[in-house]
């Protein structure tokens, strides 16, 4: 028996009582029936209708809470504490400020600091509510760290459900998503689709023990109207542009805020590079300086992930796509410089592992691109757009899936699973456990 494989037994939904469970979706209805966005309530016993964790700064001492509710809800504060201690810390002050074109619905965010590494929290929104708990994130590998890595997330409501509910018993310390979050396209008419997207998560990303898993997630082009920056005449970079035409992604994702790229570092073992390719700005010029930089100061970080949406390599398009070509011609180059192993990619509806490549060739040392996003979207017919057999593509095949990224010391092991819960994938395919 393969030790990395998890056993896990299936996720059963906690109650959040009829209201709660009703409301969401009778608002996303009445939106369908109405041609508009719907409201925001507010759940009862202090529950919100959203609620999204996620980090801004380190994660071994930091958490930021987001949470949403109408704007006639009851004033919440977060109060704290670590799990086993008698007393609740106060949270700061929540920031607030308005959900994009949803009607009298906000937004409230509170970054917790000074928090220890390694451990469990537990917090609520008002007295009396519901207790949720977080964990903070080890000072090192001496134990595995795990997340579940993925992206084009949320055709049909349905199919993110059921994805989510194979991913939440792996127990993962975070979920990175490479953008096509709601498909909402920025367009107002869709901030519906955004409260949709928010419920499932309150439903299926909480643990059987009230744990809600982080989402970093880097943007798609479904999260900006008309898919790519230049394909509007207003483009000019900065927040005005951001909050017109991806309003969602830049208010509901604390991290990685303006320019639509960043960096989180989990002290000196994990980087994720979050990346952008040219949905709110241009992938040439400042990001790929930028790019440089941030892999070059990392050389002696054992596992840095690239994640993306637009692949290099793609299992489903012709890799001779604008986007694909410039990726494979400026940050390809990049990611063999700096010693990058394996780079996360999304967009194709399919999933791909590639062999390594160095130089535009299959090489033992080279990168491993991986994903090609399919958690919750309808599936595309591998190599649909290839002339011929791609020969890039190690392994290809249609189904929905996410992968569990297993890190320990400096072993990486990456364990791909379907929506029904079958192992479709795994790389490499003999780990070795350190002893």
């Amino acid at each position: 028996m393969n030790p990395w494989t998890l056993n896990h037994p299936r996720l059963q939904p906690g109650c959040r009582g009829a209201w709660a469970r009703m409301a969401p979706a009778i608002s996303v209805v009445l939106a369908l029936l109405l041609g508009g966005p719907p409201l925001l309530a507010q759940g009862g016993s202090g529950s919100p209708m959203g609620l999204l964790l996620t980090w801004q700064q380190d994660p071994l001492t930091t958490m930021t809470i987001d949470w949403h509710t109408g704007a006639t809800s009851t004033p919440q504060e977060v109060r704290y504490r670590r799990v086993g201690a008698s007393d609740w810390n106060a949270g700061p002050t929540p920031e607030e400020f308005p959900f994009p074109h949803v009607e009298d619905a906000r937004i409230h965010r509170v970054e917790l600091v000074g928090l220890e590494p390694g451990s469990l929290y537990e917090f609520n929104l008002s007295e009396g509510g519901r207790n949720y708990r977080f964990r903070t994130m080890p000072q090192d590998l001496q134990r595995p760290v795990r997340f579940a890595s993925g992206g084009d997330v949320r055709h049909e409501r349905e199919m993110m459900e059921r994805m989510n509910r194979v991913v939440t018993p792996y127990d993962p310390d975070f979920i990175l998503w490479a953008g096509d979050l709601a498909y909402a396209d920025g367009l107002p008419e869709r901030a519906y689709r955004w409260v949709d997207f928010l419920d499932v998560m309150m439903r299926t990303l909480i643990t059987a023990e009230g744990r809600v898993i982080p989402v970093l997630a880097a943007p798609g082009n479904h999260e900006v109207r008309g898919g790519y920056y230049r394909n509007s005449d207003a483009w000019e970079p900065g927040p005005e542009w951001q909050r017109e035409f991806a309003p969602f992604y830049y208010a509901l994702f604390a991290f990685p805020g303006h320019p639509g790229y960043g960096v989180l570092d989990f002290a000196d073992y994990l980087s994720i590079v979050l990346l952008d390719t040219d949905h709110t700005g241009p992938m040439a010029g400042d990001q790929t300086e930028w790019l440089r930089t941030t892999l070059r100061d990392r050389t002696h970080v054992p596992h840095v992930f690239p994640t993306y949406h637009v692949p290099a390599y793609p299992s489903v398009r012709s890799p001779d796509g604008g986007v694909s070509t410039q990726v494979r011609e400026t940050w390809s180059p990049l990611f063999e410089a700096f010693g990058v192993r394996v780079a996360f990619e999304a967009h194709d509806h399919a999933f791909k592992r590639t062999h390594p490549i160095r130089a535009g060739a299959v090489h033992p040392a080279g990168v491993v691109y991986m994903g090609d996003g399919a958690w919750g979207v309808r599936n595309r017919i591998i190599g649909a757009s290839h002339s011929e057999p791609a020969w890039y593509i190690d392994r290809a095949l249609t189904d929905r899936h996410f992968s569990l990224v297993t890190l320990h010391g400096p072993h990486l092991h990456i364990l791909t699973v379907n929506e029904d819960g079958r192992v479709i994938d795994e790389f490499p395919e003999a780990p070795t456990m350190p002893r």
